[in-house]
């Protein structure tokens, strides 16, 4: 063809073809295609973090101002627990009182800064796990037994229960040991945690005592004979030095 210089007519030109228009796919959650959303786990997984944060922060806090504050505890725990179930014990009235003396010693020895924190610590640990808060019970179902039991049955029994003071005594037996002891003969009090005594005992509950009172002396390897009676104030003594002497270890 000779170019004459003429532009061809663009209605001579045919259209240009048209493109199919292809519709996208509908991405929904049954659609495998679809990206599944974060929606709001995100968010919830920075606020779990963030409250476990703050959470050990507060306890970390409130242990430190625990630490600092064992012997304010101990003396509050000594005047408003310890020392009036020694008062409402069955002890006797001797032993009562030179117990409640060292500890009310213990407590002003406190509040004057005569004992540390760690000290206080220790010695509270050794005198919450001993056996003294229910000494006085044991003492009066062995009084009971001694009324009550055929002679040659309450030597038997009374051998028994002189090998777990004679535990006690030793660091080997301790408050649950007791507790366990005088299962049998108690009723739950709601004046106190430990419970009390029955009112009325019988022979078959008082008979288990010295069978449990047998196990526990086995165990803390006291031989089988009759021991002369424990000073429960002097095992309160022991226990303050100890306690002062090596904190709570």
């Amino acid at each position: 063809m000779e170019d004459n210089g003429i532009m061809p007519d663009s209605k001579d030109q045919p259209p240009p073809p048209v493109q199919p228009q292809v519709e996208s796919p509908i991405l929904t959650p049954s659609n495998p295609a679809a990206p599944e959303s974060a929606g709001c786990f995100p968010a919830v997984l920075a606020a779990t973090v963030l409250m476990g944060m703050v959470l050990f922060l507060s306890f970390g806090f409130a242990g430190y101002l625990i630490f600092q504050k064992r012997g304010d505890l101990a003396a509050r725990t000594l005047r408003g627990s310890i020392i009036p179930e020694l008062a409402q014990s069955r002890l006797d009235p001797e032993t009562k009182q030179a117990v409640i003396k060292s500890l009310e010693s213990v407590a002003q020895d406190i509040d004057d800064k005569k004992i540390e924190n760690w000290q206080a610590g220790g010695l509270m640990n050794r005198l919450v796990r001993s056996p003294m808060l229910r000494w006085g019970d044991l003492v009066a179902v062995d009084t009971w037994a001694s009324e009550k039991l055929p002679p040659d049955e309450y030597a038997e029994f009374h051998k028994q229960i002189s090998r777990f003071f004679r535990a006690a005594e030793l660091d080997r037996a301790i408050a649950s040991d007791l507790q366990d002891l005088l299962m049998t003969v108690s009723v739950n009090d709601p004046a106190t945690a430990l419970g009390r005594l029955k009112s009325e005992l019988v022979e078959s509950d008082v008979r288990e005592v010295a069978v449990r009172a047998k196990i526990v002396a086995a165990r803390a390897e006291i031989p089988d004979q009759v021991y002369e009676k424990v000073s429960l104030p002097d095992i309160v003594e022991r226990l303050i030095e100890t306690g002062m002497r090596e904190g709570a270890t």
